[in-house]
């Protein structure tokens, strides 16, 4: 199937936030209770239609353990989008998005699009992060903020079209170079040099 542009999407933050719960829940509609740690990093993929444009998310799914944050960091190279996860029942992922941020905005351009995102709201009743802690990061950062459910899919699709959208009006406004490429096969590929 052919598309207009490739955003590479790159999921981050501290182990067990969900972050490979939210990519299973976007690219295959299902939630899997019992999930192995990402070794390194997993991927997806999803086509998605903003602006009447067909858009392929290649979505970068990353472990979170300290021991792979050096693998990680080689995933940010070309990444469009970000999804910054923590987990609302768990203070101390919360606590780390600061380094997971300085990461992300080091090695990456300036004009990436950071979706923090506050996961697990069906456990409410566990809440150990508040609401407005996450609305309060995300506006001091710079950083688009939502709260989701991989369990019930609650914001979930919205996270990252909402990512996507941003994106596609950065292309729009000259933020973004994009280069188009044909790739062998003849699917059109974007690849970005920021400015």
């Amino acid at each position: 199937m052919t598309y207009a542009y490739l955003f590479k999407y790159i999921i981050i933050g501290d182990t067990g936030v969900g972050k490979s719960c939210l990519l299973l829940q976007f690219t295959d509609k299902r939630f899997q209770p019992v999930h192995d740690l990402t070794i390194g990093v997993e991927f997806g993929a999803r086509m998605v239609n903003i602006d009447g444009k067909q858009i392929k998310l290649q979505i970068w799914d990353t472990a979170g353990q300290e021991s792979f944050r050096s693998i990680t960091r080689s995933y940010y190279r070309g990444a469009a989008g970000a999804l910054l996860v923590y987990d609302i029942t768990r203070r101390e992922t919360f606590n780390h998005l600061t380094s997971w941020l300085e990461d992300a905005r080091q090695h990456s351009s300036s004009n990436m699009v950071i979706m923090l995102i506050g996961n697990k709201s069906d456990l409410e009743s566990r809440r150990d992060v508040k609401r407005e802690e996450g609305e309060a990061f995300a506006r001091e950062h710079g950083l688009i903020f939502m709260e989701t459910s991989a369990k019930t899919a609650c914001n979930v699709e919205e996270a990252f079209i909402n990512t996507a959208k941003e994106i596609y009006r950065k292309i729009q406004q000259g933020l973004f170079d994009v280069h188009n490429e044909v790739r062998m096969g003849g699917e059109p590929t974007v690849n970005f040099a920021f400015c």
